[in-house]
């Protein structure tokens, strides 16, 4: 991980640097996603891959990063923290790059480290997307 400044990891612990965010509401979940159905959470990119969300199709380099924070409805500390962290194609040919984490919500010890597996199942219908999925539009 030395090529990704932001993300520090030693044995089991990882550690990801992003801002926090101020006092923010997040939006609720979707009653037809049984995988995300109690949580809650706010999603997060480096700079390194915030240009990618701009481009459509999404297309993102080398190095990104994106965290989204679990929340359960009455909690404000996460529960968990799903990270995608992007490769080189070579590191996993079947999600263009991509490796999937999950951290514990102190982002102190990796939970769940995946190449393959539940993350990929779900992200694979954002193949053309890179494999990340749109922000939902807010609610009316």
């Amino acid at each position: 991980m030395d090529d990704l400044p932001n993300v520090v990891t030693a044995g089991s612990s990882t550690r990801i640097r992003f801002p926090r965010p101020g006092q923010v509401e997040p939006q609720p979940a979707r009653k037809d996603d049984p995988n995300h159905e109690v949580s809650l959470g706010v999603a997060f990119v480096n700079d390194m891959g915030r240009d990618g969300f701009q481009q459509k199709p999404f297309k993102f380099p080398v190095g990104t990063v994106i965290v989204r924070e679990t929340l359960l409805p009455s909690s404000t500390t996460p529960e968990r923290l799903v990270v995608m962290i992007k490769h080189e194609k070579s590191f996993n040919r079947k999600a263009n790059g991509w490796e999937f984490l999950t951290i514990n919500g102190e982002g102190k010890r990796i939970l769940r480290r995946e190449k393959s597996g539940k993350c990929l199942e779900c992200h694979v219908a954002a193949t053309e997307n890179d494999f990340a999925f749109p922000e939902e539009k807010p609610r009316q």
